[in-house]
């Protein structure tokens, strides 16, 4: 689940909370994704930032709590707190039952602990190589030139084969491939450009994708 999603989804259900607790008299809303988070920074006891950017890296609002020693059942407590007491004043004037009171309370408490523990979609910045930087090492590894490799594969041979062909082997084409992207990348590392985090999860999933092109 993505953090922007994490977050409107929790603002909307202790708006509704704040709408049924002031639904027989004046209503009006309150908080936002940054009294959210601040009420978790609070709880946790670290700077908001700091949430923010371990929600961006992928960590669920839990792990963040656990990792500081924190429990999972108090930052639910905390998160729903301002949404408590406007019940509890909706139902000390009279505007609503105790009873509906604690089923908004238990109803709000699923919703909210079901987002505390959902894992954010880590941010990741998008990562381009050009056709060039696999294609390159791929002619040079098998020792062929494109016109070579292009006629072979139009007979329908996968590159695994071609690489077996010119006594080469699959995996050896594949890392290849990807120690050639990995050298470019690290350039950009060290730049500046790209930060390590990136170029790891980038590099995975090139892995994954090259040998499912090599093994056709």
């Amino acid at each position: 689940m993505k953090l922007a999603s994490i977050l409107a989804v929790l603002v909307a259900a202790l708006t509704l909370a704040g709408v049924a607790a002031a639904s027989h008299g004046r209503g009006h809303h309150h908080g936002g994704t940054n009294s959210l988070v601040t009420a978790a920074a609070t709880y946790i006891g670290v700077d908001r930032t700091a949430i923010e950017t371990d929600l961006k890296a992928g960590k669920s609002l839990a792990a963040i709590a656990t990792a500081h020693g924190k429990t999972v059942d108090g930052l639910v407590a905390a998160l729903i707190a301002p949404a408590k007491l406007k019940l509890d004043a909706a139902v000390a004037a009279g505007r609503l039952t105790a009873v509906r009171e604690a089923i908004l309370l238990t109803n709000l408490q699923t919703a909210v602990t079901k987002l505390v523990n959902a894992t954010p979609k880590a941010h990741t910045k998008h990562v381009r190589v050009p056709v060039r930087s696999i294609l390159q090492p791929a002619l040079a590894y098998l020792g062929l030139d494109f016109r070579s490799l292009a006629t072979q594969l139009r007979t329908g041979k996968t590159l695994a084969q071609i690489a077996v062909a010119q006594g080469k082997t699959a995996v050896g084409l594949v890392d290849a491939i990807v120690a050639s992207v990995k050298t470019k990348l690290d350039a950009r590392v060290a730049a500046g450009r790209l930060s390590a985090a990136d170029e790891a999860t980038f590099l995975t999933q090139l892995q994954t994708n090259v040998t499912t092109l090599v093994t056709g």
